[in-house]
């Protein structure tokens, strides 16, 4: 985000950090979530929704054009500012593709309300469908493109600012993906005339190839209609210039640096497994560890928070073999049979309940892991009682005391 200056995404102002948070300092919005505003005072005019969606189209060719693709578009990440602006926020599913010849991604997110049929049409949950097995099989293998997806979901945002419903809902997930692989959204000429619904079916094509850009929306007639781009500035670096004489000092190698490895236990866990056909365990970066603590990093750190009710993961700084053990035996001992799919990664499936849970094991620093456990089928409640219980159990608990 610190290459995002634009108008129509929301700021970040400044990163702070101390020895067991990251606090990232945003711009304040003070007109709240657009989600809020409809479903309190109702659905936009045309003119209205044709102004926040023109700054919405605007800000995401910022991010297309860095590369960066959001993949979590809907309204309840856009936000209002002081003047009644609509600014992009929560970039916490959002994509970097540097290199120009990668552009598809792999990662099943978003919200399904608005992500794109070929995003959630590869979810696992539709594996076996017959009416999802051919997508479901190519994003399996080929991916998706993250600006074509962006663009759905622009135009979903569309259809609900202007009717205050969902172009397509469902009682359930799999429900709802069928109604987004197989219909259409119905447009009722009372809301939406006939240009703006032509624009919304041209964003909402099933097949991402034919499906309009970013540039097409652009140049459509109704989005001109009243269009003020806004200006975008020019480029301000957020780092420091090395070649500054002020800063030589502090750049400077420090040659009575002595820099000592460590090499505990836990460490050699993670070499353990090198000659293995298992995948090893990766040591997170910074801006994925705060990505898997949906930017709460204190919540993976402060004790008192490692609740179930805040959190799903733990931290410890016994060897990994010992605790990924631990939680296999308490989670046998609550019904869950256990499948390891990588060194970081296990499979727990109860089929009495259909509950599935799996955890994945990450390495903050050497010697202390982070063991992250995410609910993939069954219901929240049930997958509460569960953690609770694996975390609660004696061998876990030990493995959890600093």
């Amino acid at each position: 985000m610190a290459d995002l200056t634009h108008p129509c995404v929301v700021d970040l102002k400044e990163v702070l950090c101390n020895e067991s948070s990251v606090f990232m300092v945003m711009q304040y919005c003070p007109g709240g979530e657009l989600y809020d505003i409809v479903r309190q005072k109702g659905p936009y005019s045309e003119e209205e929704a044709r102004r926040h969606f023109q700054r919405l189209i605007q800000g995401v060719d910022f991010c297309h054009r860095k590369r960066i693709y959001h993949r979590d578009l809907k309204p309840e990440n856009l936000f209002l500012d002081e003047n009644g602006d609509l600014c992009i926020g929560d970039f916490g599913l959002a994509a970097l593709r540097a290199d120009e010849d990668e552009t598809n991604l792999r990662t099943i997110c978003g919200t399904p309300h608005f992500a794109a049929p070929e995003v959630m049409g590869g979810s696992r949950r539709l594996v076996g469908n017959k009416n999802f097995k051919t997508i479901n099989t190519k994003t399996r293998r080929h991916g998706y493109d993250g600006a074509a997806a962006d663009v759905w979901s622009c135009g979903c945002i569309l259809y609900f600012l202007l009717t205050g419903k969902f172009p397509f809902d469902g009682k359930n997930f799999v429900q709802l993906q069928l109604m987004v692989q197989k219909t259409e959204p119905y447009f009722p000429s009372s809301a939406i005339s006939k240009p703006v619904e032509r624009l919304i079916k041209g964003m909402l094509i099933k097949e991402p190839e034919r499906r309009m850009t970013v540039p097409q929306i652009m140049k459509s007639g109704w989005f001109k209609t009243d269009f003020h781009p806004v200006e975008e500035p020019k480029h301000v670096s957020r780092f420091f210039d090395e070649e500054d004489p002020e800063l030589e000092e502090f750049l400077a190698p420090d040659d009575d640096l002595v820099v000592k490895e460590s090499m505990d236990a836990s460490t050699r866990d993670l070499s353990a497994y090198e000659g293995s056909k298992l995948r090893p365990i990766k040591q997170l970066n910074a801006f994925e560890l705060i990505n898997i603590a949906a930017f709460d990093v204190a919540s993976i750190f402060d004790e008192d928070e490692n609740t179930v009710s805040n959190a799903t993961r733990f931290i410890s700084g016994k060897p990994i073999d010992d605790v990924q053990n631990a939680i296999i035996a308490a989670a046998k001992k609550v019904g869950s049979t256990s499948r390891r799919r990588t060194a970081a990664r296990v499979i727990f499936n109860n089929n009495q309940n259909g509950q599935v849970v799996t955890m994945r094991t990450y390495q903050v620093v050497p010697g202390i892991c982070v063991y992250d456990f995410s609910r993939d089928e069954g219901g929240r409640d049930k997958f509460h009682v569960w953690f609770d219980g694996v975390k609660s159990d004696p061998q876990v608990a030990e493995c959890i005391k600093p």
